[in-house]
């Protein structure tokens, strides 16, 4: 299985996040927000205040919800429930996650987890604000190169070493060019069918191991299978008996 590099974790914030439109991939590429502004987001960096925590009578699920001034949005957890130990309602802290979607709502899905002090809030939104500066002057300079006649190709070799070619590609789309579409319903359907038989097959009585779901759905990566596996449990279709096993209701 070819391997990916690890998305960039980028700054943002709750209002940047709950304004982008996801995007679901096929193959090994990540799936990724893509903001109004022409940023690509797979990973994120917020630092917020937590304003409610949750979790599901048999520990198989919790959630986050924080809020920095701009928004609120819920980092959730599928296992390692014990990454929320240590907060409370009313902490500042720094999250680090992968950005997902389920039914229309923009969450992270949380991997690294901090408390910081107040100060570290602020210094966090003085950075968001100068990425931004910086990002709308580079998008500034595609947009001139766009107007000046050159095609895509032509803007991405300008480009290098400052954007990638995905980026100058969700830039050329927050100017309403053509962009490669995001997996259909249907597709999503059908993946969901997928992984259900292929857990029904696996599970000896104990639920299906999830690496091995991962070799049996061959044309799904693990950021689709993730994203799938977590909204059917999330729905209430699936649960995890144990960690890294998930069993059909």
């Amino acid at each position: 299985m070819p391997q990916q590099s690890r998305q960039v974790a980028k700054i943002s914030n709750t209002q940047e996040l709950n304004s982008g439109k996801y995007f679901q991939r096929e193959g090994f590429e990540p799936n990724f927000l893509l903001t109004p502004e022409g940023r690509r987001l797979s990973r994120a960096r917020l630092v917020a205040t937590i304003v409610d925590m949750f979790q599901n009578d048999d520990e198989t699920y919790g959630s986050i919800t924080l809020d920095d001034g701009t928004d609120t949005i819920q980092v959730k957890f599928f296992n390692e429930l014990n990454k929320m130990d240590d907060f409370r309602d009313g902490d500042i802290i720094e999250v680090v996650g992968k950005v997902r979607e389920y039914q229309g709502e923009i969450y992270l899905n949380g991997e690294i987890l901090q408390e910081c002090e107040p100060e570290k809030e602020m210094l966090h939104r003085l950075r968001y604000e100068k990425s931004m500066e910086e990002w709308q002057q580079m998008r500034e300079t595609v947009k001139q190169l766009k107007e000046s006649g050159k095609d895509q190709d032509e803007i991405e070799k300008e480009m290098t070493g400052k954007l990638n070619e995905n980026e100058v590609d969700a830039v050329m789309q927050s100017f309403g060019e053509s962009f490669d579409q995001a997996e259909t319903e249907e597709d999503r359907e059908n993946l969901e069918k997928e992984v259900l038989e292929a857990v029904e097959e696996l599970d000896e009585g104990e639920g299906a191991d999830y690496s091995e779901i991962l070799e049996e759905v061959e044309d799904a990566d693990e950021d689709q299978l993730e994203d799938t596996i977590n909204s059917l449990l999330s729905d209430g279709t699936c649960y995890e008996p144990k960690p890294g096993k998930i069993k059909k209701l």
